[in-house]
């Protein structure tokens, strides 16, 4: 019996894919004589400013990424925040809002070497103008 429970988490797990998006710095004010720092997703703010309020909580981008299973990030944040939480901030639809964020995030995280090639394609059209002007 235990090899088979193990083999179904082990299928489990690899339905499951990793995935790196950009990680935030929020500073959260949690009384007068507390601040802590925490380094979340960016959606993740939204809970905490739910939790201690939207005025005592500072969000910093940084330059890091933070790896997520998108397909558990609502159940790691109902483990760490509570079920209620979650669903007041997300919604009672079981994760559906929350996954159509991560994707978006897995998306934007996508568009940089689109924006490098658009640049290069920018960086191009002013050296062939300069070149029109030299004549």
């Amino acid at each position: 019996m235990n090899n088979s429970v193990n083999n179904t988490m082990n299928t489990k797990e690899l339905i499951h894919s990793d995935f790196q998006i950009k990680e935030v710095e929020a500073v959260v004010r949690r009384d007068a004589f507390t601040t802590i720092h925490v380094y979340v997703p960016p959606y993740e703010t939204n809970i905490l400013r739910n939790l201690f309020g939207r005025e005592n909580v500072t969000v910093f981008e940084r330059p890091s990424k933070t790896t997520i299973t998108p397909e558990q990030e609502y159940d790691r944040l109902c483990a760490k925040y509570g079920h209620e939480v979650v669903a007041k901030v997300f919604g009672e639809d079981d994760g559906d809002r929350l996954m159509e964020i991560v994707e978006g995030l897995m998306k934007e995280g996508q568009l940089p070497a689109q924006e490098k090639a658009l640049e290069g394609t920018l960086d191009q059209e002013p050296s062939e103008t300069k070149g029109a002007k030299k004549r």
